[in-house]
């Protein structure tokens, strides 16, 4: 079910961070509240995926690389789209899940620049049926912003590497026993 009223909200609401008028605090509330808000599961999936690209626990400004920013504007595109997305849970083997964990799918510089589309032809499509769709210039200006010192950011990968170290048996364990994945698709307007 689209909801475009929300949809718009969220474009909105992403456009205004990616503009620097809000920050990363308030774009959480807001991304959270319009998620949770509406029936539109592509709302949910746009919140989930955004929410990589922010601190939740500081408040900043928007800190985006080149790549991020036109992830986003990826992202706004789906939104302002008639297209749905949702991750869908994909079954795998053990061996599969084993050797993922080992060694993870690295995705190749066609499949990042596509992301979250399934395809080159699908974004051009969704790209050329959407005339009205504006495209921001990355501010350079921003490249070299960083949300925490270096010491700090080193300091912080500390706890987390031996909370990791600690459970990492289990996270084996639990793949292995439960052998599937989520995977982001999208879905073609229905006609």
């Amino acid at each position: 079910m689209i909801d475009p009223r929300s949809r718009d909200q969220m474009c909105a609401t992403i456009r205004d961070y990616m503009a620097e008028r809000i920050t990363a605090f308030e774009l959480d509330d807001a991304l959270d509240r319009l998620a949770r808000s509406s029936q539109d599961r592509t709302l949910n999936f746009v919140s989930t995926l955004m929410w990589f690209h922010y601190d939740d626990l500081k408040n900043h400004k928007i800190h985006a690389t080149k790549l991020q920013w036109d992830y986003f504007h990826r992202l706004l595109l789906l939104l302002e789209s008639e297209y749905e997305a949702d991750f869908v849970r994909v079954r795998s083997s053990w061996r599969e899940e084993w050797l993922y964990f080992f060694h993870p799918k690295q995705s190749s510089a066609a499949e990042i620049a596509v992301t979250p589309f399934p395809s080159i032809s699908s974004l051009l499509a969704v790209r050329r049926s959407l005339k009205q769709f504006v495209r921001t210039r990355y501010p350079y200006q921003i490249a070299g912003r960083r949300i925490r010192n270096i010491f700090v950011e080193s300091i912080m990968w500390i706890p987390g590497g031996i909370v990791m170290l600690i459970i990492s048996p289990f996270l084996l364990l639990i793949k292995l026993l439960r052998p599937s994945h989520l995977e982001p698709r999208v879905k073609l307007p229905q006609q």
